[in-house]
């Protein structure tokens, strides 16, 4: 099988590529900067080096593949390379030259975030996404562009991404001393330990149904609470305090809004947004029987403590 991935430097790209070259694919991966990407030449992947904006490395990385796996995309700010950019401009991208190369199979990245705040329902895939956030909305957007492309394509909406060394689990915060998050942590947010993650991203590219949505998440959902008082456990330092027992929202709101704009005029990443504090305190939860039913899938963690442990090893 020869496989090309997108977004191959990234918290989930990079295990992706590890395990398709462990299950002896033949990779080609995306990279906008050879010299920083040791880790993906070293896991075993061959270099093409451009972004989504570069038509020729689109050309040479999707020629004569089997499965692209486009894992491109991410949660920005205001300024001129937002969510939408990231995620719908970039698919759109992709897509185009997809068509060009007669591409036979893709799995493309979304996200639960398609969702919104559910109040903690629980939603199987043909539920009707209802975003709250402009990344979320720019996800909807990407999923439509794939939808109509005429690919054979497999969308898989993803979790949360908890494990070793990923920023979800607030673990460095922990240990400083500094792990704030808005909300009161009383809310549903759907996580998937990396290792399940790659591996139903996997088992979705390989027997899904094209045209099929699939949730790839784990199958408890803890509170964000339950979770990090999980991690804390393990980790130790200071458990994550919840900011909104003593900031009202509107204060909250209007400081992400301020420090949204000074990053976008600063050409910085912004790290406080309203999307951030929006998919912070969101609370959905997913049903992934079809995951299990219709693919045969098993998790190797399917408890999220069981996932914590192994991921912090005492």
């Amino acid at each position: 099988m020869r496989s090309f991935v997108t977004g191959a430097t990234g918290q989930i790209g990079l295990p992706l590529v590890r395990a398709l070259v462990a299950r002896g694919h033949e990779v080609s991966a995306l990279v906008r900067d050879e010299a920083a990407a040791g880790a993906v030449r070293d896991a075993g992947a061959t270099l093409v080096v451009g972004d989504l904006d570069d038509a020729e490395a689109l050309a040479r990385g999707l020629g004569g593949i089997d499965t692209c796996w486009h894992m491109a995309g991410g949660i920005r700010g205001a300024g001129p390379v937002d969510a939408d950019q990231l995620n719908r401009v970039g698919t759109e991208k992709l897509v185009a030259a997809a068509s060009q190369a007669g591409l036979g199979n893709l799995v493309y990245a979304s996200s639960c975030a398609v969702y919104g705040d559910r109040s903690g329902l629980w939603v199987a895939e043909d539920y009707p996404p209802a975003p709250h956030t402009r990344y979320g909305e720019a996800k909807v957007a990407a999923e439509q562009v794939v939808a109509a492309s005429g690919i054979p394509a497999r969308i898989a909406r993803i979790a949360a991404v908890y494990g070793p060394g990923l920023r979800f689990c607030l673990a460095d915060q922990m240990k400083a001393g500094r792990a704030w998050l808005p909300g009161e942590g009383r809310n549903h947010v759907p996580i998937v330990h990396v290792d399940d993650c790659v591996n139903a991203l996997i088992a979705v590219g390989e027997r899904g149904q094209a045209g099929s949505v699939y949730h790839v998440s784990g199958p408890s959902t803890p509170t964000l609470k339950e979770f990090y008082a999980a991690v804390h456990a393990r980790v130790g330092g200071k458990p994550v305090r919840f900011w909104s027992t003593w900031i009202p929202s509107a204060i909250q709101f209007a400081a992400a809004r301020r420090n949204e704009g000074l990053s976008a005029r600063l050409g910085r990443k912004p790290r406080f947004t309203p999307d951030n504090l929006r998919l912070m305190t969101a609370s959905v939860r997913l049903r992934v029987d079809k995951l299990e039913k219709e693919l045969g899938f098993s998790w190797a963690y399917p408890d999220y403590r069981e996932g914590v442990a192994a991921s912090f090893p005492a």
